[in-house]
């Protein structure tokens, strides 16, 4: 005997009753209006309100992100011949005071920039459009981000890879600042950034000396340690900023102008400043950088020297180790 499960058709009826008496309900009085007629707001405050959470994923667990180390920390990078300083600041800010003369992936700048990670600047410093002091910072805004460019107003009229470096910031949109001498910068609680020595007034010039005297000099200070940055300053505008600030060019660490010229760290200059450490940032040159004479009287004032070229990458810490630290042996 085959057991047939048969459906009664009293209930298939019922359902049916049901289903049309819900629909009859729901176009008479629940059916919205046509969507031209509904006012905008209305629409939004119907939709659900959604939370975005940034970043949207997390990162990987095995992923290596830039921390600053704690405190105050200048890396005097080997780049060569030419100029190129990194600055960890408290409270996990960082600068950078020009980018050596290579834009290469592997060039000296670039080199460091991806060994730590770094993918973003607070702040980027052109002393002065020299292409030893500026090629590198292509890199830098092609592949990083970069809150503020700090310039000074000289059109170096000898050349035009500066053009190229300035139109790129601004078609990127960064914000470009023309410090003037006398200002401080907010870059960071509790250090204090003042700036010495700028050409904040639009000018052109072919002259070396003319674009050397215009570097943005800068006096970085941080629980009672302090660093000058000389850029390439000259002996003409190291004698205007003894006249100037005298007693306030008082610092500890001396980043040495131009190289080890023999136009510059003039003895009177030298006086004021009383530095207990120099760094001369210079690679293989023709100008024979640096010179006997800039050297004798660092050595005269008091200063122990630290050179790229012979004791590679330097780092300078307040807060954690005060002695210079050899991030890797040269070559």
């Amino acid at each position: 005997m085959h057991h047939v499960t048969r459906t009664s058709p009293a209930p298939v009826k019922l359902k049916a009753v049901l289903a049309a008496l819900l629909l009859s309900l729901a176009v008479f009085h629940f059916a919205p209006a046509p969507l031209g007629a509904q006012a905008f707001p209305q629409l939004t405050a119907a939709a659900p309100a959604v939370e975005l959470q940034v970043p949207y994923a997390p990162a990987p667990a095995n992923a290596t992100l830039y921390t600053p180390a704690p405190g105050l920390n200048v890396y005097f990078l080997n780049v060569g011949q030419g100029d190129s300083i990194y600055i960890e600041l408290p409270g996990g800010h960082n600068a950078l005071i020009d980018g050596g003369p290579s834009a290469s992936a592997t060039g000296g700048l670039a080199s460091f920039l991806t060994a730590k990670n770094i993918t973003h600047i607070d702040n980027v410093v052109l002393t002065h459009p020299h292409s030893d002091h500026y090629t590198g910072l292509k890199y830098v805004f092609s592949n990083l981000t970069v809150d503020n460019f700090y310039d000074t107003r000289l059109d170096n009229s000898g050349a035009t890879a500066d053009d190229a470096i300035r139109a790129q910031v601004s078609g990127i949109g960064i914000n470009t600042i023309y410090p003037a001498a006398g200002d401080t910068l907010n870059w960071s609680t509790p250090a204090e950034v003042k700036v010495f020595n700028a050409c904040s007034e639009p000018q052109s010039s072919s002259k070396s000396e003319v674009a050397n005297n215009c570097s943005i000099v800068l006096r970085l200070a941080y629980s009672g340690s302090s660093i000058l940055f000389m850029g390439d300053v000259q002996n003409g505008a190291e004698a205007a900023l003894v006249a100037r600030y005298g007693d306030a060019l008082r610092s500890d660490v001396l980043k040495v102008g131009h190289h080890g010229s023999k136009y510059s760290s003039t003895d009177a200059f030298l006086a004021a400043v009383k530095p207990a450490k120099a760094y001369i940032e210079v690679g293989k040159n023709n100008y024979g950088h640096p010179t006997q004479d800039a050297l004798s009287r660092l050595v005269a004032a008091g200063a122990s020297i630290y050179r790229s070229d012979l004791n590679d990458t330097q780092e300078y810490s307040v807060g954690g180790s005060a002695e210079p630290v050899v991030l890797r042996q040269a070559d």
